[in-house]
């Protein structure tokens, strides 16, 4: 992760709840997708699996877990909801972020992952380094260009940003 990239997410860390920064990486993932070129985008604030990604001949359902710990929680209800979106053809993800200077996404193919308390090591195995290399810096400059904003809106601001750029924004 790229120091001021790391700085901005600190701060944020800082001034919101766990819960609330988590919701921030995740818009932030969403628009990151979106600069990857994925022309369907959709971002779920409460309930589902967080976004979806498709760019025609792809689509990705991806799980969002923040940390500043070692683990994050795979719950049954995120093997769930990523269950249920492959019925619509999509493959499932599994993001996890911890926030620290030497960390960056681990995206994680959960095609077979059962629910529970995973250490990010847990989870190498299972990378999926290519979209990692696409979709990293992408976050990074996302979270450049939108932190300060992100910092006084919180999600309001973003969740403009997301309707400004097309990114499909669900409640449910």
């Amino acid at each position: 992760m790229r120091r001021a990239t790391y700085e901005w997410l600190k701060e944020l860390h800082e001034r919101y709840d766990a819960r609330e920064f988590g919701k921030l990486c995740q818009k932030f993932l969403a628009l990151a997708y979106r600069r990857a070129g994925f022309g369907h985008v959709v971002e779920r604030g409460v309930q589902g699996v967080d976004v979806d990604a498709a760019d025609g001949r792809v689509k990705y359902a991806t799980e969002v877990k923040t940390t500043i710990n070692h683990a994050i929680v795979f719950q049954d209800k995120d093997v769930a909801g990523l269950r249920a979106r492959k019925c619509d053809g999509y493959q499932p993800l599994l993001a996890a972020l911890r926030l620290s200077p030497l960390s960056d996404w681990l995206l994680a193919d959960a095609e077979h992952l059962q629910a529970g308390v995973f250490a990010l090591d847990q989870l190498r195995p299972y990378r999926r380094r290519d979209l990692e290399v696409t979709i990293c810096p992408l976050f990074a400059a996302v979270v450049e260009e939108h932190a300060e904003p992100t910092l006084a809106g919180a999600q309001a601001y973003l969740d403009g940003v997301l309707g400004r750029v097309g990114i499909e924004q669900r409640e449910r």
